[in-house]
């Protein structure tokens, strides 16, 4: 690791581009870190800045790690780039490490030097005197550190882990009092304690001392809503086999006013997928019902096109939702398919067909 300043990164390169050496820190991107793709982006925004002050001339490297089986997978990488969008030092996101980019990769022409510019210190990783976490454990850190609570079903959903798994990383947790468990036995729930909080964020890249509001899921709905929601991954791995499901959030912020309840990233019968969850509770007319799930699905799949992504997009809501708000969907174009079930954890997801809306 190198450190500059408050800031460490995991590895730090002087690439030679023909005309001369440049100066570049390299902080990767992980897509299965719990973090959304623009949240992923805040922390680099909170860094860039301090990066320049402290390395005139300096540029960023942000590879993502490949999501999919066979090391695919764009979009995590292209959003991260769109979100960063104007950022004071130049920077290159790329779809892994290999290759290394060149100078016109990077946003604009970063600083370079007719020698290879001197490394900065290199550090070892910070010692607590207590064993590492495990990479579960870590995983379930992460999501706790979004959602600031959540049940264990929940924590196991986002994190991509099965429930006993989270059940044993989280009684992991607890024990090196990095997590509480609170609320009463019939509705328990986890909650990160400080040492947690900062693990995770150190685990993200985010300075000490540098606050992070930006990772908090956008928790507007509450109760049965929520935990739908937050339920969105597991439920998808469980009734759709088919599916290969890469990452999940819940409350996700993607483009201005564009939330959806709960999306997941992944593959489906062979495209690169964003599987797109409304949570709709009913509590509204028709007419508000039809203008509202119009707008959400058209949005949805406005913002897949940019991508060149499939959408599949679910409304989860009650039975008379779903009798109503299936009439909204016609003419579908074949890179989309609508799915429409309860919104109760009851296994009753019909099988996607592309350019269909299916009940």
């Amino acid at each position: 690791m190198y450190r500059l300043g408050p800031l460490t990164f995991s590895s730090w390169q002087s690439l030679y581009w023909g005309n001369g050496w440049s100066d570049t820190f390299v902080f990767p991107l992980h897509p299965q870190a719990g973090l959304p793709p623009r949240d992923y982006a805040d922390v680099i925004r909170k860094i860039a800045s301090t990066l320049r002050r402290l390395r005139r001339g300096a540029s960023l490297w942000a590879p993502v790690t490949p999501a999919g089986k066979n090391g695919d997978g764009a979009w995590f990488c292209r959003e991260v780039q769109a979100t960063l969008h104007g950022l004071c030092v130049p920077f290159a996101v790329t779809q892994g490490y290999a290759p290394a980019p060149q100078e016109a990769d990077f946003s604009f022409r970063p600083g370079v030097y007719p020698q290879p510019h001197p490394a900065p210190p290199q550090v070892e990783a910070a010692r607590s005197g207590r064993q590492p976490l495990s990479a579960h454990e870590l995983d379930c850190l992460r999501v706790l550190a979004r959602l600031e609570k959540a049940a264990t079903l929940e924590v196991a959903s986002l994190a991509g882990v099965s429930l006993p798994t989270a059940r044993s990383a989280l009684k992991a947790l607890l024990d090196r009092r990095f997590v509480a468990l609170e609320g009463s036995p019939r509705s328990p729930f986890w909650k990160p304690m400080r040492p947690g909080l900062s693990a995770a964020l150190r685990s993200w890249g985010v300075p000490p001392g540098v606050p992070f509001e930006e990772r908090k899921e956008r928790a507007y709905a509450q109760g049965r809503h929520r935990r739908m929601a937050r339920l969105w991954p597991a439920r998808l791995r469980r009734e759709w086999p088919q599916a290969e499901v890469w990452s999940g959030w819940s409350e996700v912020s993607l483009e201005a006013r564009l939330r959806p309840d709960a999306l997941a990233w992944g593959r489906l019968d062979g495209h690169e997928t964003l599987f797109w969850a409304e949570v709709e509770s009913g509590h509204t007319s028709h007419e508000k019902l039809w203008r509202k799930t119009a707008d959400r699905f058209n949005r949805a799949l406005a913002y897949t096109r940019q991508f060149d992504l499939r959408l599949v997009f679910a409304l989860l809501a009650p039975p008379w939702v779903q009798r109503s708000g299936i009439r909204v969907f016609r003419n579908l174009p074949k890179t989309s398919a609508v799915v429409v079930a309860g919104w109760l954890d009851s296994n009753d997801l019909p099988v996607p067909g592309w350019g269909r809306a299916r009940m």
